[in-house]
């Protein structure tokens, strides 16, 4: 009767020892599916951001642009529209500092290397009020 007692046992023990390892299994793989989610999740917030920084730094140098043009065509109003282009350019700097990952485009970053300095307008450039 004790041997059979103690294989009853030690059956148990094996069975209750394979269900823990299925339970162990289990939990581990949904523990890595949630890491795996969070990372993409991640991924996607982020080339998201970046994306959309690139998309404000190509619509605030075309506003740059535009008051160029305002400038050049009605001169009276030369003070404000000037301030109002650094105010801008300003902008653009601190937004072309954060840009991560890939890199501005050609025509972006060539735009910022001439008239940024350290995510700030550079005091020589001709958009610095002056």
């Amino acid at each position: 009767m004790g041997v059979i007692a103690a294989i009853l046992l030690v059956a148990a023990i094996m069975f209750g020892g394979w269900q823990l390892g299925w339970w162990f299994k289990v939990q581990n793989t949904k523990r890595q599916g949630q890491i795996i989610n969070i990372q993409a999740h991640n991924f996607r917030q982020s080339y998201g951001t970046q994306q959309a920084l690139r998309d404000q730094i190509t619509q605030n140098i075309g506003n740059v642009l535009t008051v160029t043009s305002q400038i050049a065509e009605d001169p009276s109003d030369a003070g404000s529209l000037k301030a109002q282009r650094a105010a801008i350019m300003s902008i653009v700097c601190s937004q072309a500092a954060q840009v991560t990952g890939d890199p501005l485009t050609p025509d972006q970053a060539s735009f910022i290397s001439t008239n940024c300095l350290a995510g700030a307008l550079n005091p020589a450039s001709q958009y610095a009020v002056h």
